[in-house]
């Protein structure tokens, strides 16, 4: 049987990192795997770059990443995901005292990976598992903005838009027309949708092929969601999707922000 060499000096780094458990420099990980640290570094920057790996930028270690941890529990990606969104969320949530959700596109349907509900008497409130008519959340829309028009469409078809007035598209054409505004924005912002009472903002997060392959979104009632608190929140989703997105290898063209101690 003919092995091709580069694909399993990879696999032997996986496998390496894998039974490590943690963090390992280049030279440790060279010597378990057996080959030369400039090998060793060159394979790491391309498991890197599909975030099968990834790096502490100060003690230049490694360790598996988001995309191998997926690829192994296979049978229920949302932990990982729910794993690695964790910090970010509560970052924000710490932040602003108010309810953060990140969401997932799978097989037609937007689904709760996870949320932090504010300590506020009055606040926003979510359930896990698949999120019925994504148009009236902010996260919502920023998932389906990034799905190919077919799915754009096949979804419009499935909703009565009509009933989600007022601040929500009511037919084909403006649905479309909000889809394209927010795919172009990188984020989407809702106010009072269906009289529910409720401001969001929510922003995408890319992944090493460039699919916004999850939303983040904070939302609070609208009685504490000045236009001033709605333009810093956006801000900083920005920020922390950004980070989120270079830790996916989806944006790899800035250095990271250190977001986290």
């Amino acid at each position: 049987m003919a092995l091709i060499q580069s694909v399993d000096k990879a696999l032997r780094i996986l496998q390496a990192l894998d039974a490590h458990g943690g963090w390992m420099g280049v030279r440790e990980l060279a010597r378990t795997v057996g080959l030369s640290p400039p090998t060793t570094h060159n394979l790491l920057q391309t498991l890197l770059a599909r975030n099968f790996v990834e790096t502490n930028r100060e003690t230049k270690q490694y360790r598996l990443g988001l995309s191998a941890v997926i690829m192994g529990a296979a049978a229920d990606p949302l932990n990982s995901m729910r794993d690695f969104c964790r910090p970010y969320m509560e970052l924000l949530a710490n932040e602003f005292a108010e309810t953060v959700v990140v969401l997932t596109w799978r097989n037609g349907h937007a689904f709760v990976v996870d949320w932090i509900q504010a300590d506020h008497p009055l606040s926003v409130t979510h359930d896990h598992g698949i999120v019925e008519h994504p148009i009236v959340f902010a996260t919502g829309r920023v998932l389906l903005a990034y799905q190919p028009r077919a799915v754009q469409l096949s979804y419009s078809g499935k909703e009565d838009l009509a009933k989600f007035e007022p601040n929500s598209p009511a037919t084909v054409q403006e649905f479309t027309e909000l889809m394209d505004q927010v795919a172009k924005d990188e984020f989407a912002i809702t106010n009072n949708v269906s009289g529910s009472g409720i401001a969001a903002v929510a922003t995408p997060i890319f992944d090493a092929n460039g699919q916004a392959i999850l939303a983040i979104g904070f939302s609070a009632p609208i009685s504490r969601s000045t236009d001033v608190q709605i333009g810093l929140v956006l801000s900083r989703l920005k920020e922390i999707s950004k980070v989120m997105s270079q830790k996916l290898g989806g944006d790899r063209q800035n250095r990271a922000v250190s977001l986290l101690a």
